[in-house]
């Protein structure tokens, strides 16, 4: 896809800092709220039921915006989509510091989702329109670990405001004040390039004719979903069965979401340098899950801490090698990765959804030693499961590409 050296230049890497920074406040503002429970609970009388569909209101709402955002970055360009996305993000995430009570903050998280939906689909897109191949690895695992350095920013800083009013109010004016950086500095091409503009509804066309599109969404369902039910219920489980105390249940998965964001760094760098994308696949798959179950069984020794640290590590890798995919992909082309990546993004917060509501929490509700460990088997079982769609998606890496143009395996740097 990306056909000319010449269209690469530096201003790649201030696009990608305004999409992290894009990124880094939209999850700051959202992933502070489990952070902010102990407060909002009490005072807007919300149930633990409630409480849970504020906070997953995003995860619903992106099943369904991550098709139209997409489609909309294909028709109109990364620029204005992704900006009107986080003026939106930073408005809601404002009005929700004057919300009464239930209803008025679950609306605004449903929008919140709107905003979620419309940025993430449109970061494979930008990645392929301003990388080269030999770096789209390492800009995927940048924007991804993005993601994880906003979720812990929430986390961690929720509790330093002197209430969830002033954290939304703040968070909210910061995501706002991104918003106009984006506006005045983000790129949808680099200067002299031209794509093709399809239809609003071509680029969802093109994906949903592409059997590796529907192997990548199936993937990414799969790891999204398994991660959120394993990790969203670790802190508890360690807190119930082994009577760790809050602070260092989070800690252990603060720590899993730190080796995330180090998979998300490191491997994607490898995956470019050796050219190959599917071994990477496997080895978060079946090592990644492996590591994890076995975090829970080393649990409440100091292996809880080293394993969910090394097997986030090992996962971490898979997810950017993923997105890197679809520009790589030749039936696909520049114009309409915004739609097929918006295929992909509406799968992973399906499963998100599915998985971690629908398939783990009833088996984990009985809050015994035995339901956490059969709820953390079928969890890492679904995200072991990825190797059978990774067998038959096609490789993208260089290293095939060039030996399909008759280069051979030592003619590759």
């Amino acid at each position: 896809m990306y056909n000319s050296v010449n269209r690469y230049h530096r201003y790649c890497w201030v696009v990608l800092g305004m999409a992290c920074l894009t990124m880094i406040t939209i999850m700051w503002g959202w992933q502070m709220l489990p952070a902010l429970a102990y407060q909002l609970n009490p005072e807007l009388g919300l149930s633990p039921t409630d409480f849970t569909l504020i906070f997953t209101a995003p995860v619903l709402v992106a099943i369904f915006s991550s098709l139209p955002g997409g489609a909309l970055g294909d028709r109109y360009g990364i620029r204005a989509v992704v900006a009107v996305a986080v003026f939106i993000a930073a408005i809601t995430g404002l009005l929700r510091a004057f919300t009464p009570g239930f209803t008025g903050l679950f609306v605004l998280m449903l929008v919140y989702g709107i905003a979620w939906g419309m940025v993430v689909p449109n970061l494979p897109k930008l990645v392929g329109v301003w990388f080269p191949p030999e770096r789209s690895g390492l800009a995927s695992g940048i924007y991804m670990g993005s993601m994880g350095i906003g979720g812990a920013l929430g986390l961690f800083t929720a509790p330093l405001f002197s209430g969830w009013r002033e954290a939304f109010i703040y968070t909210g004016l910061l995501t706002l004040i991104v918003a106009v950086l984006w506006t005045v500095f983000a790129r949808s091409l680099p200067a002299g390039v031209a794509i093709d503009r399809p239809d609003i509804i071509s680029g969802v066309k093109v994906g949903l004719k592409s059997r590796n599109i529907w192997l990548l969404a199936a993937m990414q369902f799969m790891i999204q979903g398994a991660i959120l039910a394993y990790q969203g219920n670790l802190p508890q489980a360690l807190t119930v069965i082994y009577s760790m105390s809050p602070e260092g249940a989070a800690g252990v998965s603060a720590v899993m979401t730190l080796g995330f964001v180090t998979g998300n760094l490191i491997l994607p760098v490898v995956s470019d340098r050796i050219g190959l994308r599917k071994p990477f696949v496997f080895i978060g798959g079946l090592f990644g899950a492996a590591v994890l179950y076995f975090a829970w069984l080393a649990a409440p020794g100091p292996g809880v801490w080293i394993l969910a640290y090394l097997g986030g590590t090992i996962v971490g890798g898979a997810p950017p090698v993923l997105f890197s995919v679809p520009a790589e992909l030749d039936e696909i082309g520049e114009g309409c990765v915004g739609g097929a990546s918006g295929i992909i993004v509406s799968s992973m917060n399906a499963g998100g959804f599915v998985l971690s509501a629908l398939v783990t929490a009833p088996i984990v509700a009985a809050g015994t030693a035995a339901a956490y460990t059969t709820g953390f088997l079928v969890s890492m079982a679904c995200l072991a499961s990825i190797i059978i769609p990774a067998i038959f998606l096609t490789e993208t890496g260089k290293r095939k590409r060039r030996m399909a143009n008759g280069v051979t395996a030592s003619d590759v740097k």
